[in-house]
């Protein structure tokens, strides 16, 4: 049995209630809201990529994305656009 004091409930409380205000403020900023956007996971599935090939089209700027709280999310316009262009992944000879 854990036992927790009101206390400590009331602040965890308070503390979720700021952090979710603060995700709110965020994404009305960014003009997107939060389920809006594409996982890393989501991303390699509708674009048939590895992880590895996600992280190489953001390092060369191909794929813009954002990172939030160590977690990447990309516009579901930006996967599309990828989409659309008929992107192909180069194999390298070895």
């Amino acid at each position: 049995m854990l036992i927790i004091e009101k206390q400590a409930i009331d602040e965890l409380a308070y503390r979720l209630e700021l952090l979710k205000n603060r995700f709110n403020n965020l994404f009305a900023v960014s003009g997107a809201a939060p389920q809006k956007w594409i996982d890393n996971e989501q991303a390699c599935i509708r674009l048939s990529v590895s992880k590895r090939t996600l992280q190489h089209l953001r390092d060369s700027g191909i794929l813009p994305y954002t990172k939030i709280g160590g977690k990447v999310f990309y516009k579901p316009e930006e996967i599309e656009r990828m989409i659309l262009s008929g992107y192909q992944t180069v194999s390298y000879k070895q």
